[in-house]
């Protein structure tokens, strides 16, 4: 028999227990990842409790490895509002203000590597997306209002907003934002929340997903795209800055589903990844890939995609469920999920061996560094928080670095050194 349950609004619940309602849903965004960069480069770790915003941020010189503890480097630093988001050059977005409240923070590594805070971009609402588009100009969402906010990344001031008005909302729902932004070329493409407010979050939508295309050499709002029959497009829960654009401009946008069966409707919608073809600006009606439904050795009804990372040539990787939950905080407290490897011009999916289950909505992170894949998983049964490194040719993964103590990894990050 089918669970019912709604599994949209657990993460706020299980895993920020303890933030209030300015304490944004995790950023996404679309970034520049240039293999063959020669900069030399620095790395920072997010590492945050499992029932509150309190967490820590590590500087390292190199790519870290091995068991790690994080309380007894010399390069953490304790902060109380520990979210992640996006990286740029020589800084990382922390969703929130560092010591709380509505907002972005930046943070810098000094010169002995220790984190530091290098500026703060107000907000009424708390935001959830950040998207860099290049040394003059940003891109950031605040829950107060649906118009998208524009700043400037080298001085981290608001330099204006694009006006939203005219785009596609549901009046009737509560809610109404934008809680991914994804860029390419001079389009960007703003994924919008409507449903029931924080929390729980419900999403509520006869007209299916519903993305926003945005004109960045104008910063004008041309219009909206929907695709029905899916529901939630994007990947608000994630903690990272992933690349879901393919070098010939796909885009692939992983949606949330319903996830479960709405009280309210009966209606239970599958997660899915769906595609906007590089030459057009809308949904390919005839794309819609559950990777799920590839793997044997899944024995849930539940169609869960948890992350999504395009890692190069038509190869992603995202977490499918395997085990149906008994309740709905199982998906963040139980390693019922695993890491697949899929082949998205085919639609296959296979699991990644030697990797172990884990708790994709609370680890459904994955990091492309020079070409090397890094996939977060987080297994408290066996007492793992780590990442895995991924060898994309023989679909295998071996254990890369492990923390013992600090908390649920909530980001990892490669950046510029900052001379």
């Amino acid at each position: 028999m089918r669970i019912k349950f709604l599994i949209i609004w657990i993460v706020p619940i299980q895993i920020i227990s303890s933030c209030a309602s300015d304490d944004a849903i995790p950023i996404s965004g679309e970034t520049d990842f240039s293999f063959g960069d020669t900069a030399e480069k620095d790395y920072m770790l997010f590492t945050r409790s499992g029932s509150s915003a309190n967490g820590f941020v590590t500087g390292f010189d190199s790519l870290p490895s091995g068991d790690i503890d994080v309380p007894s480097l010399s390069t953490t630093v304790a902060f109380p509002a520990v979210s992640g988001g996006v990286s740029f050059r020589n800084y990382v977005v922390n969703q929130q203000k560092l010591f709380g409240g509505p907002g972005y923070e930046r943070l810098v590594l000094d010169e002995e590597k220790i984190p530091t805070p290098a500026g703060i971009i107000e907000t009424f609402g708390g935001g959830s997306s950040v998207a860099i588009l290049d040394e003059r100009k940003g891109y950031y969402t605040d829950f107060n209002s649906l118009d998208i906010q524009i700043f400037d990344p080298q001085t981290f001031d608001n330099i204006g907003e694009i006006d939203m008005s005219q785009a596609f909302i549901i009046s009737e729902n509560d809610a109404n934002y934008y809680v991914d932004l994804i860029l390419r070329g001079n389009r960007m493409f703003a994924c919008l929340y409507t449903g029931a407010t924080f929390p729980p979050f419900v999403y509520r939508s006869e007209v299916g997903s519903i993305v926003a295309v945005i004109d960045t050499d104008t910063d004008s709002y041309l219009g909206d795209i929907f695709r029905a029959d899916t529901k939630y497009p994007g990947q608000p829960f994630m903690r990272f800055s992933n690349r879901v654009v393919d070098e010939g401009g796909n885009i692939y946008l992983a949606t949330q589903g319903g996830l479960g069966l709405d009280a309210n409707t009966g209606e239970n919608t599958a997660a899915a990844i769906l595609k906007i073809p590089a030459n057009r600006e809308d949904f390919d009606p005839d794309y819609t890939f559950q990777p799920q439904l590839q793997i044997s050795e899944s024995n849930a009804e539940t169609i869960i995609n948890s992350g999504l990372l395009y890692a190069g040539n038509g190869i992603a990787y995202t977490n499918v469920l395997i085990e149906q939950p008994g309740t709905a905080t199982d998906l963040v407290n139980l390693p019922l999920m695993r890491w697949a490897k899929l082949d998205l011009d085919n639609q296959t999916a296979e699991l990644v061996q030697g990797v172990p289950p884990n708790a994709g909505f609370t680890a459904g992170m994955a990091y492309n560094y020079q070409g090397r894949i890094f996939l977060t998983v987080y297994n408290a049964t066996e007492g793992i928080n780590a990442l895995y490194e991924t060898d994309i040719n023989t679909n295998t993964g071996e254990l890369y670095l492990n923390v013992t103590d600090g908390g649920i990894i909530y980001g990892f990050y490669e950046i510029d050194e900052n001379n």
